[in-house]
């Protein structure tokens, strides 16, 4: 018996080891900008190029693993007349919500569904198995692509709607590199301070100091639940944060990250919220008519 086929445009770093993992268990047809990347893939994947718009009709999902929102959406007003309802288009671009909500427009007239299935994950997280897939879309269209999900990646979150998955991803990349711009200005002051870098490694990364608490604790246990009774009362975070510039200064460590999270408490005080705990900082974004959490 024939194996069921999946269409996979987008053949770069990403998305040829996506194509690896499908072609365990499907046979693929497969289109990239890059022809050597095309023509490897059907020498090693045993893949069938995609020659015209109309080959994708044969498939039972189309994947997107392409470098841009406006790479997806050409593709898509390419192949979006040969779709039917019984289509599925997994989009693992990198992309924003409105970017997955406008393909799903396009894809309205042939009844095709798209999820946004976003990769959380590095190539060597991929290449391992241990990549995880941030779901956006409707239930039922998950399922009708299952098989094809759990072949790229065992690990799925279904964060809601369609565009929330992408959401996820773009979210959690913005927590990552902020923070990474903090802990170089964190390192810089510990070289410049002549305090070890291991130990403060180990200091920060402790589940009860600096990187850990403000999630853990602080975000999931008083800012989800709107409890500001108590705790570490915002000016002395705010007094904190005045020492660590100050230290700064004197080291002549430029900061950036750390320089604009000190206005938000200087912001909070001025509102009135001295004697909350600190995450009360999170009650700007209420009074800013954007809530920190919803209600």
């Amino acid at each position: 018996m024939s194996r069921k086929q999946i269409a996979i445009y987008g053949l770069g770093n990403m998305g040829y080891l996506v194509a690896e993992r499908l072609a365990r268990q499907f046979s693929l047809l497969v289109s990239d900008l890059d022809a050597a990347q095309t023509q490897r893939a059907t020498r090693e994947l045993d893949a069938i190029m995609i020659a015209q718009p109309q080959d994708v009709a044969q498939a039972e999902a189309v994947v997107l693993c392409l470098p841009s929102p406006s790479a997806s959406r050409a593709v898509l007003e390419q192949i979006a007349p040969y779709l039917s309802p019984n289509h599925v288009v997994i989009e693992t671009s990198t992309v924003n919500p409105a970017d997955v909500q406008a393909c799903e427009r396009m894809l309205a007239a042939s009844g095709a569904r798209i999820i946004d299935a976003s990769i959380l994950a590095g190539v060597s997280q991929m290449q391992a198995g241990t990549a995880t897939l941030l779901l956006g879309g409707d239930a039922a269209a998950i399922e009708a692509c299952r098989p094809a999900l759990d072949a790229i990646a065992a690990k799925q979150i279904h964060f809601g709607p369609v565009g929330a998955g992408a959401a996820a991803k773009v979210i959690n990349n913005a927590v990552a590199h902020a923070v990474m711009i903090v802990v170089a200005e964190a390192g810089s002051m510990a070289t410049a301070s002549g305090v070890s870098c291991e130990k403060l490694i180990g200091l920060l990364s402790d589940p009860q100091m600096g990187l850990h608490r403000p999630l853990t604790h602080r975000y999931a246990e008083r800012v989800v639940q709107g409890n500001y009774e108590g705790g570490m009362p915002l000016e002395a975070a705010r007094k904190d944060s005045t020492l660590a510039l100050q230290l700064a200064h004197s080291l002549g460590v430029p900061l950036f990250a750390i320089q604009g999270s000190h206005t938000v408490y200087e912001i909070a005080a001025a509102a009135g919220y001295g004697r909350d705990d600190y995450a009360a900082i999170a009650k700007l974004w209420a009074d800013w008519g954007r809530p920190a959490v919803p209600d």
